[in-house]
């Protein structure tokens, strides 16, 4: 459901719950403003805000498979997609590529390279600090683990638009976790896959999958230069 479409059906179950909107957003811990432009259709809300509006109104939209079916074509789309932000999808494929010849790659690794489980270790306090620095809105520390021209899959590439992208998520939700689940590395390059799990302001929460592209710029220091999200 696309807007305006989606912002009618919200102010029809709204009003046939009886609530105002400054009730609603009350529950679903929005701003009279932010209701008030979706409701409008001004803008596309992301996929948990609707989840939490609708959640309030006891209305079931989608069921998670069609969810996860509608998110994921929603981003091969977008990747496949080359005539806008070109640069920027083609670093993206080449990371899928990246992560299929890693696992070659990983035999031949130079003896002055940090073995996986070094590797490992590093990306997980770099999660651990992470969490810590989104759930406390210090912007400025997360994008120190960003490469400069770094990419994230649908928000865009760059320290302004990472930025942009941090702030507009702060608030709304507090990480949980973020678990590896694969690490593949090789003398200055891996390839992270993981889980993570948030908690809505609601209460609500969401898990999902996402996979980082990681360069070492140091020893002790290695740099994102391309991540994808898909929640479950």
């Amino acid at each position: 459901m696309k807007q305006p479409e989606l912002g009618r059906k919200i102010a029809d179950l709204r009003k046939a719950k009886g609530y105002t909107q400054e009730e609603l957003v009350e529950k679903c811990n929005l701003s009279v403003r932010t209701l008030q432009r979706i409701e409008s259709g001004e803008v596309e809300p992301r996929s948990h805000t609707i989840r939490v509006i609708f959640s309030a109104l006891d209305y079931q939209v989608y069921d998670s498979s069609n969810i996860r079916l509608r998110l994921f074509f929603k981003q091969v789309s977008n990747v496949f997609n080359l005539k806008t932000n070109t640069m920027k999808k083609l670093s993206i494929l080449a990371m899928a590529c990246a992560a299929a010849i890693f696992v070659l790659l990983s035999i031949c690794v130079d003896g002055n390279a940090q073995s996986e489980n070094q590797v490992r270790e590093l990306i997980t306090n770099n999660n651990a600090n992470s969490i810590r620095w989104f759930n406390s809105g210090n912007v400025d520390s997360l994008l120190t683990k960003y490469s400069e021209g770094a990419c994230v899959l649908g928000e865009g590439c760059g320290t302004s638009a990472i930025r942009d992208f941090y702030r507009s998520q702060m608030g709304e939700f507090q990480f949980e976790s973020l678990d590896i689940t694969s690490l593949h590395a090789s003398k200055s390059m891996a390839v992270e896959k993981g889980r993570w799990m948030i908690r809505l302001e609601s209460g609500l929460r969401v898990g999902g999958e996402y996979l980082c592209e990681w360069h070492q710029r140091d020893k002790k220091t290695w740099l994102i230069v391309n991540e994808v999200s898909v929640p479950d």
